[in-house]
């Protein structure tokens, strides 16, 4: 008789079914904000997703027009709703394979990791920045996010889902950066995809950061996080 469940299992047990990958405006407005702007992006420059699901990201990338990009995922079902012509642009690996199986040389201006850091331990999540930072050309920048702790509504979305391993704040996040070789350049709040429900928001905790002693830095349920190697090589 089975007595316990695997990770495994607990990843198999997300709906990849029907979400297909359609770009929207909100998305755009979202990625234009948390990557673009956030990290310096340009459309001449190439990027590598760690992570990458169902494509929307890259859906957006090739929407800006990027000639080069690559997403890597392990769950060989994000193909099944991949769109053709973004397909031969994913590669299905684990991470640790994937840089090992690099080709020596070629690097990368940006490196995208949404949702994803939270899954590793402390340690693990510290191991993964290390496998990627030679594949950074020189100025290369990671964006990364992840669930805010140091917000009350980062609860939600952190504890939604049972692989999450690490809670992270702007604070312990350039913690782990730091233990691999990296600075967190730049912390910043999510967009929402719609102005006028992030305005209201804002009006909402900017009151209520006036009544506080030590309201958080940070409202958003999700921060975006900016990272270079240290030194900025």
């Amino acid at each position: 008789m089975k007595t316990s469940v695997s990770e495994n299992e607990f990843y198999g047990a997300y709906d990849r079914g029907g979400q297909g990958c359609v770009l929207k405006k909100k998305h755009i407005r979202q990625f234009d904000r948390d990557f673009v702007r956030s990290s310096g992006f340009v459309p001449s420059m190439s990027v590598l997703e760690l992570g990458c699901g169902n494509g929307l990201f890259l859906r957006y990338l090739d929407h800006l027009g990027v000639s080069r990009f690559v997403g890597v995922d392990g769950d060989p079902r994000v193909m099944g709703e991949m769109p053709p012509d973004l397909a031969s642009h994913v590669r299905i690996a684990d991470f640790s394979a994937f840089f090992s199986g690099h080709s020596p040389g070629e690097t990368f201006d940006r490196v995208a990791m949404f949702d994803v850091l939270e899954h590793f331990t402390a340690e693990d999540g510290a191991d993964l920045l290390r496998g990627l930072a030679p594949l950074l050309a020189p100025g290369g920048r990671v964006v990364i996010r992840t669930p805010n702790m140091a917000s009350p509504w980062g609860l939600g979305v952190q504890y939604n889902d049972v692989t999450h391993r690490t809670c992270y704040t702007p604070g312990s996040l350039s913690q782990v950066a730091k233990v691999a070789g990296f600075r967190l350049l730049a912390v910043h709040p999510q967009a929402y995809g719609s102005w006028g429900r992030e305005f209201r928001e804002r009006l909402l905790t900017g009151v209520m950061s006036s009544f506080l002693a030590a309201p958080p830095h940070i409202w958003t349920p999700n921060l975006i996080g900016v990272l270079e190697r240290d030194g900025g090589g």
